[in-house]
């Protein structure tokens, strides 16, 4: 297909004269992907434990919502849209949101879960914006941990109270109730009763703002037990805005000790107070003369099933008898808390949060499976799940292009998806499936037959549930080696025992074996159809931790407290046979021969409150392993890690450079270069170049959300991330890091690049749910530019004759910088007076698979790297397929190229013109002439294009050659085909009439342009 290219710009030169000189260098495209960052993959449709929830009266679409561990989200269209707005902060976790009653563009926030459940993480005190939530100001209370509840005065917004609950998992002093009177300058703790107590929940009277309850908790948990209730709790009162506090006590109130406490007033009557008390006497209390006296009035455990974890009452503003609980349902009142009924239809379980605006009927509610709302007053409601809040213990993946990830969450069960989703949005929400419910722990796809997924989880009536789910047969079967329910039964009692996060492993020699633990390791053969035991108990068995939990009030029986089991499983690469297990209770032992025998092998100075979280191998040193322990439950966030390299003899500590107030989650050793580790702590992600040496943090766009697991992925080298709180996270191509210290002493340092992918995408803009997104582009290219260079950096990619096929512009940045190549040569020119929508795509026609060239030219350096693009392997397509439908879009891309020079040029031509035209001192004929070329020049340009202002214009203005060559190049740019011969026949009609149009430019150019340029000298 012939070019065009030099017969028009040939047939222009004579305009140089008139217009202004075309500059024709190649156009660079702009797009260069953020430097290199995480992508979010989602999954949003999962939910995540929303535990704060706010809104206001101002404004019906404005709404915030606080995660357990995912930060912050806000929307301004009543649900259709969250973005994360808390992600520069230091913490993820959320306990409480309060928008100011005067100005919603203040918001408060009290970080730090205040439900204690087992997977609870910690804060770092409060936090104010005053220009909605786009920056955030840090204002102290920063060792309270945990902070319930925020009321803003709203007559003073400098007056605020907080209520921290504090650790649950030690003693301390920074606990109780926080006053300010200067907006968070300084602060004064007004209630405190003790080192274990702290604040459940705070309300102020809506008449009477000085009139304030808070409820205090005492509260311990440990990793085998929680305790809810004990003599230094209570419910207090305030009647002087928080200055001081006294105990309400007697007066139909419970006589014996009190646990968690849920607090509201009717705005509708004040005087109308409830009370939700974990105690023995009752649930809920009401007051209806402003707490002078009480009665209870539900006894009912459907209003709070488990105290500890809920606790929660909500009054309708509008009617004082209507009343909801949030608890494992939603459940709701209509005569003042006497009787009660389920409500909430379709919701997911486990609510905790809730705002109901002044009418009655606009109620933002959020619990384990995310944002919910309802309009009519709770009758119906819709869940938002939009925003990626996926809790994530462990994530999974196979071997297939692209690669599929599966990730267990808590109390949202286990999803599975893609890596690459097929949607040019991104991964959408039907990309991915649910493979279990429950509260999801660990999932792997089997290594033998991808379309069988492993998922192990917690909260099962037996504490290790282990399943498979085959996604050719739609079903799910129940592998558990051992059935007797856990739930209110004392662990010692049980023959096994198995951790809320029991694990599962296979043998990387041999995929027909895989591993499962309790106290002992289980070994199936046959995809769990059968089951042995290969080890004794491998625990410490300590009595003391496996007692029924619970108490002093009510029970606690779901599992989550199992103690003194395996924690993590690693078979060895290096050595069959040899296999690692570290337990919930500080042990590592190692056997070396299958599980005959074992040797305790357990680090110096650990002891039974440890949990040993991660053992990662050397793939090619079976005596080498570097080991994760954190001590949280007890109250110690110190970050422990252990690398040996003699079997376990002895260790070595490997964390001084980690952050000593952040436990750590997992560690993980690089597969392609033995000295890179990955650390996953509670608030960060960490990498060593040096084997533990020194470590560096690893930002790159993640947010501040637990990491609890990392793998790097065999083939693709990506680097995937399960956080608590924001789903999973892929670092595409990890190159960088792998070879960074080389990087560093070259000073500048182009990457390997990985193969790119020929990935068909198609428009899905029905289905952008799902929070997902795909690389930046198929083919990434990093390089690494010390400090001190000058201007921005040049890629370039060729062909294997050495042609430059794509330019690309680089951030000018230094460190690590990536840039992204959607496989697309250069575009064409531009059309630069058309609207910014319709002056021409980003790029051209995609190139065919095959191998290129990457060069690199930055600093008066030039670097280069080959690069392979290979076909999708899910498509049909052969080389011929690939290289017709490239040379049919490249010549097309040319016309179109062409047409937009011809149309800038005679922009150009037409403005000088008409300038001229205003001149008076032009002679008639002189004007005349004129005249006829700005006609001439005007009639051609009609017939280049329609001159489409809006994307519909073409319903009622006919397409001429510039359309014409668009549509056609929509049309096949769609898929991955070759042209069919409908669309070759439009290809000829439009080339007869492209060469028939440039004729007209050629023939205005040496005819119109040259008569008016003679007369214009003529006429001087």
């Amino acid at each position: 297909m012939p070019s065009h290219s030099r017969v028009l710009r040939a047939a222009f030169a004579p305009l140089a004269t008139l217009a202004l000189a075309f500059v024709t260098g190649i156009a660079c495209a702009d797009s260069v992907a953020p430097t290199f960052v995480f992508r979010s993959i989602g999954p949003a449709t999962s939910g995540g434990r929303v535990t704060a929830v706010a809104g206001t009266d101002r404004d019906a679409a404005l709404y915030y919502i606080g995660a357990a561990g995912g930060g912050i989200y806000k929307t301004t269209n009543g649900g259709f849209d969250w973005t994360p707005v808390f992600d520069e902060a230091a913490v993820a976790p959320i306990g409480a949101l309060a928008i100011a009653p005067s100005n919603p563009n203040i918001v408060w926030a009290g970080t730090g879960e205040d439900n204690p459940r087992n997977d609870v993480s910690y804060g770092d005190g409060v936090y104010r914006t005053n220009d909605a939530g786009k920056t955030w100001q840090h204002l102290g209370l920063s060792e309270t941990s945990q902070i319930s509840s925020i009321s803003l005065d709203p007559r003073d917004p400098q007056l605020v109270l907080v209520g921290a609950l504090g650790d649950p998992f030690a003693d301390s002093t920074e606990r109780g109730v926080y006053r300010t009177g200067d907006g968070g300058r300084t602060w004064t703790r007004t209630l405190f009763l003790g080192p274990s107590s702290g604040v459940s929940d705070m309300v102020r009277d809506p008449h009477h703002p000085e009139i304030v309850y808070a409820g205090m908790w005492q509260v311990r948990r440990r990793a085998w037990s929680i305790a809810s209730g004990g003599p230094a709790d209570g419910l207090y009162r305030s009647t002087n805005g928080g200055a001081s506090w006294s105990r309400l006590s007697g007066k139909g109130l419970p006589r014996g000790i009190m646990g968690r406490i849920g607090l509201a007033i009717a705005p509708s009557d004040s005087h109308r107070i409830y009370a939700l008390i974990q105690s023995s006497e009752g649930l809920l209390w009401r007051s209806d003369d402003a707490g002078r006296t009480w009665r209870m009035t539900s006894a009912n455990t459907l209003i709070n099933q488990r105290p500890f974890y809920f606790s929660r009452v909500f009054v309708d503003p509008t009617n004082k008898d209507h009343v909801f609980c949030s608890s494992v349902h939603l459940v709701e009142s209509h005569d003042g808390g006497k009787t009660w009924k389920q409500t909430g239809r379709r919701l997911h379980g486990d609510h905790h949060a809730m705002f109901i605006a002044a009418d009655g009927k606009r109620i933002l509610g959020g619990g384990d499976g995310g944002a919910e709302l309802s309009l009519d007053g709770g009758a119906t409601w819709v869940r938002m799940n939009y925003a990626v809040l996926g809790q994530a213990y462990h994530v999974g993946f196979d071997l297939q292009t692209p690669y599929r990830v599966c990730a267990a969450e808590q109390d949202d069960g286990t999803f599975c998806g893609p890596s690459v989703g097929t949607a040019a949005d991104g991964i959408v929400s039907r990309d991915w499936l649910k493979v279990s419910g429950g509260d999801g722990t660990h999932a792997w796809p089997d290594p033998l037959d991808p379309a069988l997924i492993w998922h192990s989880s917690g909260g099962e009536d037996n504490g290790g549930s282990l399943g498979l789910y085959d996604t050719r047969r739609l079903s799910d079967e129940n592998i558990s080696p051992y059935l007797r329910d856990q739930n209110v039964v004392a662990p010692k009692d049980l023959a096994y025992r198995f951790n809320w996060e029991a694990p599962v492993a296979f043998s990387p020699q041999d995929g027909h074996v895989a591993y499962y633990g309790g106290n002992v390791v289980f070994e199936t053969r046959d995809r769990g159809r059968s089951w042995r035991v290969i080890s004794p108990d491998l625990t410490r068995n300590v009595a003391a931790h496996q007692l029924i939990t619970g108490g002093p009030i009510t029970r606690e029986g779901t599992g989550a407290e199992t103690s003194d089991t395996i924690l993590t499983i690693a078979p060895s690469a290096a050595r069959a046979g040899q296999l690692w297990i570290g337990t919930d209770d500080g042990v590592v032992q190692v056997t070396s021969d299958g599980g005959t025998t074992w040797r305790n092998v357990t680090m110096p100075g650990i002891d039974d409150a440890a949990r040993v979280t991660s053992i990662d191998l050397s793939a090619s040193d079976p005596a080498t392993a570097y080991v994760s322990v954190e001590r949280h439950f007890v109250g110690d966030r110190t970050p422990y890690v252990y690398v040996t390299h003699d079997g376990g003899a002895r260790w070595r500590r490997i964390d001084a450079g980690l952050p000593r107030n952040q436990f750590v989650r997992c560690v993980r050793l690089d597969p392609r270069n033995p000295s890179l580790l990955y650390a996953g702590l509670e608030q960060s992600l960490w990498f060593s170049l040096d084997g533990g040496g020194s470590w560096e943090r690893l930002i790159a766009g993640l947010p501040p959300a637990s990491v609890r697991d990392i793998h790097v992925h065999p083939r693709a080298n990506d680097l995937i991330v399960a956080t608590h709180g924001r789903g999973v996270w892929i670092l595409d191509d990890v190159a960088a890091l792998q070879e960074l210290a080389r990087a560093r002493k070259a000073r500048h340092y182009l990457f390997a690049p990985r193969p790119a992918i020929a990935y068909a995408h198609h428009d899905d803009t029905f289905d952008v749910l799902g929070g997902g997104s795909n690389p930046a582009g198929d083919a990434l290219m990093t390089f690494y530019r010390a400090s001190g260079g000058s201007g921005a950096a040049q890629l370039e990619i060729l062909d294997t004759r050495g042609r430059i096929v794509r330019h690309l512009r680089a951030p000018n940045a230094t460190g690590v910088v990536r840039v992204a190549w959607d496989r697309t040569e250069d575009p064409p020119v531009a059309w630069h007076s058309a609207p910014e929508w319709n002056r021409g795509p980003e790029g051209g026609a995609e190139v065919i698979p095959g191998t290129y060239t990457v060069r690199l030219v930055v600093d008066g350096v030039r670097l280069q790297r080959p690069l392979r693009v290979l076909p999708d392997s899910r498509a049909v397509w052969s080389m011929e397929d690939y290289a017709r439908r490239h040379d049919f879009l490249a010549s097309l891309y040319m016309m179109e190229s062409d047409v937009d020079i011809a149309l800038n040029r005679l922009d150009a031509a037409r403005a000088q013109l008409r300038e001229r035209k205003r001149r008076p001192a032009l002679k008639a004929e002189t004007r005349q002439t004129l005249l006829s070329a700005l006609a001439r020049a005007d009639a051609i340009a009609a017939t280049l294009s329609a001159n489409l202002q809006n994307d519909q214009d073409n319903d009622f203005l006919t397409d001429v050659l510039r359309e014409r060559i668009q549509a056609l190049i929509g049309a096949v740019d769609g898929s991955s085909a070759p042209p069919t011969a409908a669309q070759l026949r439009e290809y000829e009609a439009i080339a007869h009439e492209f060469h028939a149009r440039m004729n007209d430019v050629a023939t205005y150019t040496s005819d119109d342009l040259v008569r008016l340029n003679r007369a214009l000298r003529e006429s001087g």
